[in-house]
């Protein structure tokens, strides 16, 4: 694999950002076909009549359960481009919500599925022992903090994977209940679904136990009011001294789960003081701490592990998402001797440890590392950053600029000083129709996240930006200026003439 010719300079040891000015251009890597080159290219109106005709059968067998807002039909996708089965081609921001860190159909990761495929699919690893599944799990500890975090045990999500850490937090301490924040994403499904807070994830799936929730530092909403530094990170202070102290637990923490920097709920990065109040905390009460990098991790935010921005080691580090390029995978690294109290038996799943998932795990983890993604993620995330400030000067409607590595969240507002929410569902809408795809987050829905391949170029940064402030402009202009309302029809005008709005 031919490494990037553009590559930023080194960090030379700094544990920040370096400043704008010192970040390079980036080309796409010499793999992306010329397809993948020309986005956008919008050559029908999406949806277009294919991805029309699919959707409609979709709608008829596929579960509702979907929060679809794109209504095209994928067909291929390669670097940082997308398209549809009606020949349009996207921009694309969202890295199939942070998966695909090296590039839609990285070369190395389509030769080991391949090349897998062809010897084993299904390596039994429940019951016998798989080459790749133990050279996965020694480099996965190499990343985690030199090594010290020890011990793997593989299953097939994010969510499963958050499951997995909270019962071996609780297999280890003896204990029984959880921390868990304010705007907080660990997954829908089992014990995932009790660390995660949004109301409508949880909706109708009570009772939900063993949970307690506090402020996450979320410093431009802060609920107290106050601003970092001179709060002293109060809303921790109000979780030790309040909320734990007061009511919310009993004693029997087993565990702080917590992501470093959080995804759904919206893009918020904390102060660097957050994680390891949260490291002093847990040893202080005999817990565990638990760093979901389902999102952060694999290199997105411009270190491998976001934890490592402030050298805060977790007991048990979550992955998923990225670690296996694409393939369902999720992974906990632990502390060795946390993970060896599980004793044979006390955990398993069928697939985890799939061949064809380590297979493009190694591949997808080794080309971050090879091609150097990390330190490609701060140099363009910097870049975005500025141009986005830049352009938070000329929009009042976008009140929050936030972010770390190729990771941003964009929060809107209708009125900086009130900060009322923003809904982005037409900014969404209007960003896809041109050709840039986009994702939302935040608990309000008004935070617009850019978590594009970490191979995307600087020209299709700029593409995207260029899209995105269109959009922003049309957004901020009818909110300023409201078109005026219909005049009522004709006497005798029958309601058939009126232009009805487009369905799918």
């Amino acid at each position: 694999m031919t490494a990037d010719v553009n590559v930023r300079e080194e960090a030379k040891g700094a544990d920040r950002q370096q400043p704008p000015d010192r970040v390079v251009r980036f080309d796409l890597p010499d793999w992306v076909p010329g397809w993948a080159r020309d986005a956008p290219k919008i050559s029908v109106t999406p949806p277009g009549p294919r991805s029309r005709e699919i959707v409609k059968m979709d709608k008829e067998y596929v579960s509702h359960a979907y929060d679809r807002v794109f209504t095209f039909t994928i067909e291929r996708a390669a670097g940082a481009a997308v398209a549809d089965v009606d020949g349009n081609v996207y921009i694309d921001w969202t890295s199939g919500i942070a998966v695909m860190n090296a590039g839609w159909g990285h070369p190395g990761v389509v030769e080991a599925i391949k090349s897998q495929s062809e010897k084993l699919i299904h390596s039994f690893a429940n019951d016998i022992y798989f080459d790749k599944e133990a050279e996965l799990a020694k480099i996965l500890s190499d990343i985690s903090f030199s090594g010290k975090l020890r011990g793997t045990f593989f299953g097939n999500s994010g969510a499963e994977a958050v499951g997995a850490a909270a019962k071996l937090a609780s297999y280890s301490t003896k204990k029984f209940e959880f921390l868990s924040f304010y705007g907080a994403y660990h997954g829908r499904v089992g014990n995932a679904l009790n660390f995660t807070s949004k109301l409508k994830y949880r909706f109708g799936y009570g009772p939900l136990n063993n949970t307690i929730f506090a402020p996450y530092a979320y410093c431009y909403r802060c609920p107290f009011k106050m601003e970092y530094p001179s709060c002293d990170l109060y809303c921790m202070h109000f979780m030790e001294e309040q909320v734990m102290n007061l009511g919310g637990g009993t004693g029997s923490l087993a565990a702080v789960v917590v992501e470093p920097v959080q995804g759904e709920g919206g893009y918020i990065v904390p102060p660097d003081t957050f994680m390891p109040f949260l490291r002093k905390f847990c040893d202080k009460n005999g817990a565990l701490l638990i760093a979901d990098e389902v999102q952060s991790g694999l290199g997105r935010t411009g270190r491998i592990w976001a934890s490592e921005w402030t050298n805060t080691m977790p007991d048990i580090l979550v992955a998923g998402k990225a670690v296996g390029g694409g393939i369902p995978l999720g992974a906990i690294i632990a502390r060795p001797e946390i993970m060896k109290k599980w004793r044979p038996g006390a955990h398993s799943s069928t697939f985890g440890g799939n061949a064809i998932q380590m297979a493009a795990g190694i591949a997808h983890i080794n080309a971050i590392l090879t091609e150097r993604l990390p330190e490609r993620a701060i140099g363009a995330g910097e870049y975005i950053m500025k141009r986005l400030r830049e352009m938070q000067e000329r929009w009042d409607i976008i009140g929050d600029v936030r972010g770390r590595g190729l990771m941003i969240g964009v929060e809107f507002v209708k009125d900086r000083k009130t900060k009322e929410p923003l809904d982005l569902t037409q900014m969404q809408v209007k960003c896809f129709k041109k050709g840039l795809l986009t994702l939302t987050a935040g608990t309000y829905g008004n935070v617009m996240r850019i978590a594009p391949p970490l191979i995307i170029s600087t020209e299709f940064i700029d593409r995207g930006l260029e899209i995105f402030e269109s959009v922003v402009k049309e957004i901020q202009t009818e909110l300023r200026n409201p078109p005026a309302a219909a005049a009522p029809a004709a006497p005798g005008q029958a309601s058939g003439d009126l232009q009805q709005p487009a369905t799918s």
